[in-house]
């Protein structure tokens, strides 16, 4: 009887197991239609927002593009002049597109103008541009510092297509590096070298930074303000670096040198009547005025042909015998005073003056190279020796060398006095040298260290400062191409 009663038992259990299994695989079984209802709609939102997220960046690369764009062209004609479309343009031949509002419009008049001239800019030939995250196309009007793009990811005209409509302003100011000497390769400070501030400034502002690595070579040169550089390990010191503690470099982040050669300082400057005048010193040995598209071309006007042996212009004289041609500025330019701007092209230059006779009252010379920009380059450099400019002819500028510069002997540039500070930059598009003793220069050095030319014909290797003082002038602007400053970045929705 007992086991009887146990049986029963035994197979109500079974009973009640089949149900409780059927009912936790239905149960499991809504679980995963649920869970991968939402793991198919998670991955549709994740796509959706990967292509909103890719158009906006497909639009944000055509907005850097577009302001590259218009940096080059300042940089190469002096004026803001890019636009999109142009008829020039082989990628978007079309006709530009003028801004159409007298007043300033309100953001949503200017959104619905916009994309309507890009769409439509989209169906021209050639207009649409395709990357790997998508589409996009660029609007620039004619005489507005403004670049709209507009992105579709994956592609124009594509099922859930997503697009972005940006736009970005811009305006172009000047370059004013925030230290007396800027280097972008190793520098040398050595002997009794002394970088302050020209008075009123205070000393403190009077900074040195290389994107290398500081050495001191000797002595206990003096710096008023800090010493940076990027290189790693700082180690370089000296008694007299004011502003470091225990008078040790310090690590800093790199400084960009927006430096574009001296055919750029030709473009941005040379119909701004420099005091003394401006002349271009070409590689035949002619003087001509800059009122050619390019320097020395043939639309310019002929001043002088010096290239006859003993012929001289304004205390200049020509050598045309060697591989690379030189411009020697002699000691006449300092006994008659010969102010002026002086353009040396695709050629060397040199000044093997005496320290004897005054000052020229205002003298920039600017020497560019064959190749430039490249470390095939020759020429430009630029070796002075003992003609003091009391002032620069180009605002702000003394000498500027596309290769290497090198000053010597007891040379003086600018002064300072009664509160008015006279000052310019000396830069090299690679390496300086600056060894002068007992003088100083007043404004800023720069050293792009774009390279080093290996032809045998440079007359610097490093960059080193021995012996001068430095006065540095925080309120100059350099010579520099003015810099694109992004002013707004904002993004049309709707």
């Amino acid at each position: 009887m007992s086991q009887s009663i146990l049986t029963r038992t035994r197979r109500d259990d079974a009973g009640f197991g089949l149900v409780l299994v059927l009912g936790m695989g239905a149960i499991l079984t809504v679980l995963m239609v649920v869970s991968t209802t939402a793991a198919l709609r998670a991955l549709e939102s994740s796509r959706q927002h990967v292509s909103f997220e890719s158009a906006l960046a497909v639009a944000d690369g055509a907005i850097d593009t577009g302001l590259a764009r218009a940096q080059k062209t300042y940089v190469t004609t002096g004026s803001d002049g890019y636009f999109t479309p142009s008829l020039t343009d082989l990628t978007c031949a079309a006709a530009p597109v003028t801004w159409p509002f007298a007043t300033q419009p309100t953001a949503a008049q200017e959104r619905t103008w916009a994309r309507g001239r890009l769409e439509a800019i989209a169906g021209m030939a050639g207009c649409l541009k395709t990357t790997k995250n998508g589409q996009h196309v660029t609007l620039k009007p004619i005489g507005r510092q403004t670049v709209y793009t507009l992105g579709w990811s994956p592609r124009r005209g594509a099922a859930e297509v997503k697009q972005r409509l940006i736009k970005a302003e811009y305006l172009f100011t000047p370059y004013a590096p925030a230290h007396a000497i800027l280097t972008g390769g190793n520098l040398e400070l050595a002997s009794s070298t002394t970088v302050t501030s020209a008075p009123p400034n205070s000393p403190s502002l009077a900074a040195v930074h290389t994107n290398g690595t500081i050495t001191v070579g000797g002595g206990n040169p003096t710096v008023m303000g800090a010493v940076t550089q990027s290189g790693a390990n700082p180690t370089a010191s000296s008694n007299n670096f004011a502003l470091n503690t225990s008078n040790t470099v310090v690590g800093a982040p790199r400084q960009s040198i927006p430096y574009e050669g001296a055919r750029a300082v030709w473009a941005r400057n040379r119909l701004s009547n420099p005091l003394g005048g401006w002349y271009d010193l070409c590689p035949d040995g002619t003087v001509r005025s800059p009122n050619g598209v390019a320097p020395c071309d043939l639309l310019s006007t002929v001043l002088a042909d010096v290239a006859p042996v003993g012929s001289s212009f304004r205390g200049w004289s020509y050598d045309g015998a060697g591989a690379v041609k030189v411009w020697s500025a002699g000691s006449a330019i300092k006994q008659t005073g010969f102010s002026g701007t002086y353009y040396v092209s695709e050629a060397n230059v040199i000044n093997p003056a005496s320290n004897s006779g005054p000052a020229v009252p205002n003298l920039t010379v600017l020497a560019s190279s064959v190749a430039p920009g490249t470390c095939n380059k020759t020429a430009g450099n630029i070796s002075w020796g003992s003609t003091d400019p009391a002032a620069p002819s180009l605002p702000n500028t003394f000498l500027v060398a596309d290769q290497d510069l090198l000053t010597s002997s007891n040379y003086q540039a600018g002064s300072a006095g009664g509160g008015t500070v006279i000052s310019g930059f000396f830069i090299a598009g690679d390496q300086m040298e600056m060894s002068t003793s007992s003088a100083g220069a007043y404004g800023a050095v720069i050293a792009v260290d774009q390279c080093d030319p290996a032809d045998g014909l440079s007359p610097v290797d490093r960059n080193i400062i021995k012996n001068p003082s430095i006065y540095y002038d925080p309120n100059a602007q350099a010579p520099f191409t003015d810099i694109i400053n992004n002013t707004l970045w904002l993004e049309y929705a709707g």
